[in-house]
């Protein structure tokens, strides 16, 4: 297959496995009781939304080139936030190689509950990112309720923390 050129899609990939990792280093610093904090209208724990995240992105993966990352560790195992980060970085790196296999305009395939799809990868691209900034913020505002100052992870963010991929000037 042909190796497609670096497009916006891929520097936004790279946003989304950046801003998982400062939420993830943020959280390895919280003891037990902080990360099964939760509150209304999140996913859910910060742990089991870090898992959740992780995992959803590895099945992502999965449609995009019918291979999912597998990790070192068993889920049930309640792995530590060392292990799910390191199982991110897999899996973000799957992702930054999958975007750059695979056209926006492929056809990718997904089998649920006996219904089988077929739709534009880039339909799979979009949720990647909007699913990370969901949790993403899901986490942050429970960090923020906690009085935990959460990880910057916004676009200025990642602008300030890689300057040498991007152009800009001040006056």
């Amino acid at each position: 297959m042909e190796t497609l050129p670096e497009t916006a899609l891929a520097e936004l990939i790279r946003y989304n496995n950046w801003a998982n990792q400062q939420v993830l280093a943020a959280c390895a610093q919280l003891d037990e009781a902080q990360l099964a904090a939760a509150m209304p209208g999140a996913y859910g724990t910060i742990r089991d939304t870090l898992a959740h995240m992780i995992r959803s992105e590895a099945f992502y993966v999965n449609i995009l080139t019918g291979q999912r990352p597998l990790p070192s560790f068993q889920w049930d195992a309640k792995p530590t936030l060392a292990e799910m980060r390191e199982y991110a970085v897999q899996v973000g790196e799957a992702l930054v190689d999958a975007i750059h296999r695979i056209g926006p305009t492929d056809l990718v395939y997904e089998e649920e509950e006996g219904q089988k799809f077929h739709y534009q990868a880039v339909v799979v691209f979009i949720q990647i990112i909007n699913h990370g900034v969901e949790h993403r913020t899901n986490i942050t505002t429970i960090l923020s309720a906690g009085q935990q100052t959460p990880p910057g992870v916004d676009g200025w963010s990642y602008l300030f923390a890689f300057p040498e991929r991007f152009t800009y000037e001040y006056e």
